[in-house]
């Protein structure tokens, strides 16, 4: 073969090769998910009228709660750059921090969850469930635009392992909309505070993981198909 037509070969391979498509900054990812579930916030509270109770000085004074609001405040930052950073190369370190954060944030509410249940236990069981149901289905609902948000932007970074990846990115979007349930709840019964609020990003990670995976893999390939 001749150096002229191994030269042609290389071109018409080059030629056919796709496009990737960018991976988008990190910043522009977690700002495009924290957009989205400030507009789900806005959206169901002006439907609602419910709005979280920044001035309830009873919240406020409660220290299981406000341990409570900052647990689930942390887990969300920690898991969303867990995911996020995860998929981007290069940022492992990062990564590696949303981790730590995360785990950390999340055995600190399941305390704080038992520890709720240990003070103020002796409410219905049942009742428990169903309160607990509903605010997990309303946080559901409002980690929704960002878990679509943030599976869209793993499936344009390299995310070692997308299922995990999928589950930590669900539990942060979880967390962040329970975050708001947590706030606007009036039930203060240990067993909701542990089942509906604390566990919320557990049940998250694990119900959504799966789906979310496939939509990363759906996504992943017009990436490089296109």
């Amino acid at each position: 073969m001749t150096g002229r037509s191994t030269e042609e070969l290389a071109q018409q391979l080059v030629g056919d090769l796709s496009p990737l498509k960018p991976i988008a900054r990190l910043r522009v990812a977690a700002s495009t998910v924290v957009a989205l579930w400030i507009a789900a916030v806005g959206a169901t509270s002006w439907m609602t009228g419910t709005w979280p109770r920044v001035g309830d000085t009873a919240f406020w004074s409660d220290p299981i709660r406000v341990a409570v609001l900052l647990g689930l405040g942390v887990a969300a930052a920690g898991a969303l750059v867990a995911a996020l950073a995860g998929a981007v190369p290069g940022r492992e370190p990062l990564a590696r921090a949303g981790w730590i954060c995360a785990g950390s944030a999340a055995i600190g509410l399941v305390g704080c969850g038992l520890w709720a249940v240990a003070g103020r236990g002796g409410e219905p069981v049942g009742g428990s469930f169903a309160a607990s149901a509903s605010c997990l289905a309303h946080a559901l609902a409002l980690a929704i635009p960002g878990a679509l948000a943030a599976s869209f932007f793993l499936s344009r970074g390299a995310p070692q392992h997308r299922l995990v990846a999928s589950g930590i990115a669900a539990a942060g979007a979880a967390s962040l909309g329970a975050v708001v349930v947590h706030a606007t709840c009036s039930v203060g019964g240990g067993f909701h505070l542990l089942l509906g609020h604390c566990l919320t990003p557990v049940f998250a990670g694990l119900l959504l993981a799966l789906p979310l995976a496939g939509l990363v893999r759906n996504w992943t390939r017009p990436a490089f198909e296109s």
